[in-house]
């Protein structure tokens, strides 16, 4: 049963990608800070873990030799883990610290720098934390915290490039050369509440702009710009629009290249890697394709998501165990294929159609009088189950409820209508076994 952790196993056949990004950061100039742009469920976690893995072992993975430099040391940050902390910068900076002590090669060093010396270093983090303050860390305040540095210690006040110098030399102290350098990944950041994002961007522009780091962020581009837009300082007149544009320059000068993370190419592929029935994977691409082939699927019914693939692959084992299988007939065996699909997709994506569905069989007829153009702008009225949801195919109407061009990361795409249309003649009473198996199981729990 596909589970939703992070991939360590690329499925989704990345590596020229993943070459590619290497590269970069073994050769970029530093300080370097890039973003791995992706919307939610797209992967970017799996594919900053295998990089990070590669990174580690600088191994293939057929296990042959990957030519890349030892000089790189990886580090992984969650920063959703650490967005309550009042400073996320700081949280970084330990974990940092953390995730270098227990680096094998890195051991030679410590042992070097010596106990006494190497906590003396690993004071100046806590010193750090304290000019930073724990109000935040907005560039407009940089000032009081350091006055308020001063006053309590007595000492001349520590502005942000004192601060930069002082974990430049930490940091270099730290590493075994000069010509080492840290790849510091930082996940989730669009999972954070706007406050936490904006203030570890903020903190990354002014205070981690220092030598041999290279941070990689993992983000839905879209999100993290509303969360930036919700923070930054503009005119009350400021119109939205603005505001938003204001919010993806900022990000820009922050983020000096995102690479945007590829979709599946070939979903069915994906998704016949959760399936372990063989005679299942040949029926389901007799439904789709027509064709045993594993070419490009001829109908696009299905979501060009990772996550929701495997969600949808964990519906179709179960749904697959609540209709017998037709052995002999491969026709037969397409139709059921294309109906364990169907209702696996509206159980998992669309709670108020299966609802809907699940109490009345009838109601399948209407759906598919939607996906095949037979509902119009003069009857729509009657239809408010279909809400915002868009058909995913080209329709012939007034466009009312059709997407045209789908973005594959829009969640209110009903990509299904497709197959539905492909298969004209499924009727509400094929599903009603189905539907009863599924009631029977609910009524037993």
């Amino acid at each position: 049963m596909p589970n939703d952790l992070p991939a360590l196993e690329d499925k989704l056949e990345w590596q020229t990608e993943k070459m590619r990004i290497l590269e970069h950061i073994c050769k970029c100039e530093m300080p370097h800070i890039m973003g791995v742009h992706g919307d939610w469920g797209s992967g970017k976690t799996s594919f900053m873990r295998q990089l990070e893995k590669l990174l580690k072992e600088r191994l293939l993975p057929n296990g042959e030799p990957l030519d890349l430099p030892d000089t790189i040391i990886p580090i992984w940050f969650d920063a959703w883990q650490y967005q309550n902390e009042p400073v996320p910068v700081v949280a970084l900076l330990h974990e940092i610290r953390r995730q270098m002590q227990g680096i094998e090669r890195l051991k030679a060093k410590f042992e070097e720098i010596g106990t006494i010396a190497l906590y003396s270093l690993l004071d100046g983090v806590s010193g750090i934390s304290r000019a930073i303050g724990l109000e935040g860390i907005s560039a407009e305040k940089i000032e009081q915290h350091a006055e308020k540095w001063e006053q309590q210690h007595h000492a001349q006040a520590l502005a942000s490039d004192t601060i930069r110098n002082q974990l430049k030399k930490t940091i270099q102290c730290l590493l075994p050369t000069k010509e080492y350098r840290l790849a510091v990944f930082i996940d989730d950041l669009d999972r954070c509440n706007p406050k936490a994002a904006f203030r570890l961007l903020e903190g990354l522009k002014i205070y981690l702009s220092i030598p041999n780091c290279v941070f990689i962020l993992g983000m839905n581009e879209r999100i993290l710009v509303d969360a930036i837009r919700e923070e930054i300082s503009a005119p009350k007149d400021t119109s939205g629009e603005e505001l938003k544009l204001r919010a993806a320059h900022y990000l820009e000068k922050i983020c000096t290249d995102i690479y945007r993370l590829p979709i599946p190419n070939d979903p069915l592929k994906f998704l016949l890697h959760f399936i372990p029935d063989e005679n299942h994977k040949t029926a389901l691409r007799c439904a789709i394709l027509n064709k045993k082939s594993d070419s490009k699927p001829a109908i696009p019914c299905l979501p060009p998501n990772p996550r929701r693939l495997k969600a949808l692959a964990r519906q179709w084992l179960c749904f697959s165990q609540y209709l017998d299988f037709p052995e002999e007939n491969t026709e037969q065996q397409k139709y059921w294929a294309a109906r364990i699909l169907i209702a696996a997709y509206v159980h998992q994506f669309h709670r108020d159609l299966w609802e809907r569905w699940h109490f009345n069989p009838d109601f399948f007829m209407q759906i598919s009088a939607w996906c095949n153009n037979q509902i119009t702008e003069e009857t729509h009225d009657k239809y408010k189950w279909i809400g915002a949801l868009k058909l995913s195919g080209k329709q012939n109407n007034d466009g009312t409820w059709t997407s045209g061009f789908p973005n594959p990361g829009d969640i209110d795409t009903f990509w299904m209508d497709s197959l539905i249309n492909e298969h004209p003649n499924l009727v509400a009473r094929d599903f009603t076994s189905l539907l009863n198996r599924t009631r029977l199981l609910q009524t037993s729990s």
